[in-house]
């Protein structure tokens, strides 16, 4: 069992490497997993592993059905020089305006911006930061977010195509209110 104390990082980390991987499995061989829509899905992912220059690692996949991950794949690896270079910090103090950056690249965006094979490459780069960011704190990713101050939660969503039916504000709201019995909930973890 890992025992989670908080980490000392006393100097700013950068990412230093984005790394691809298409793995899958043959589910389709004895139909495992299909359905009257899917009838030979080979359980896949694209998983991504983003690297940092304090040894500190974020992992992350984005899920398919088998033929085309290697396209997901390959597009993460075409997203990659936003992240090599970057301090994590920069990223993680407007982690909605890095969204905006991945999904509005100017010359990957027509690929489909977010939506598609795009949209799938994104989700894998942004679940390895949210669990790189988790590592930084030495939780797990369950329990960093948890731990997180609604203002915090709500800064790392980019609120462009709901703020018709929810505000910033609202959402800190709910999540404030939701703080109610939240001890309880997490000793129930």
């Amino acid at each position: 069992m890992h025992s989670y104390r908080k980490r000392s990082i006393t100097s700013p980390m950068m990412i230093r490497s984005v790394h691809a991987r298409d793995i899958r499995f043959p589910t389709s061989l004895e139909s495992h997993g299909s359905d009257a829509m899917h009838t030979d899905p080979d359980y896949s992912c694209a998983y991504v592993v983003i690297y940092t220059d304090k040894d500190i690692e974020g992992h992350g996949l984005t899920f398919t059905l088998g033929k085309g991950t290697e396209i997901v794949v390959a597009a993460i690896k075409a997203l990659s020089p936003l992240l090599v270079g970057k301090f994590v910090n920069d990223i993680f103090i407007d982690f909605a305006g890095f969204w905006r950056k991945l999904t509005s690249h100017s010359q990957l965006r027509w690929l489909g911006p977010e939506k598609g094979v795009m949209h799938l490459a994104t989700a894998a780069i942004v679940n390895a930061l949210w669990d790189l960011w988790a590592r930084m704190e030495n939780k797990p990713l369950w329990k960093f977010l948890v731990d997180l101050e609604p203002e915090t939660i709500v800064s790392t969503i980019d609120f462009r195509y709901i703020s018709d039916v929810i505000t910033k504000q609202e959402a800190i709201d709910i999540l404030y209110k939701a703080q109610e019995g939240k001890h309880q909930r997490e000793e129930e973890m």
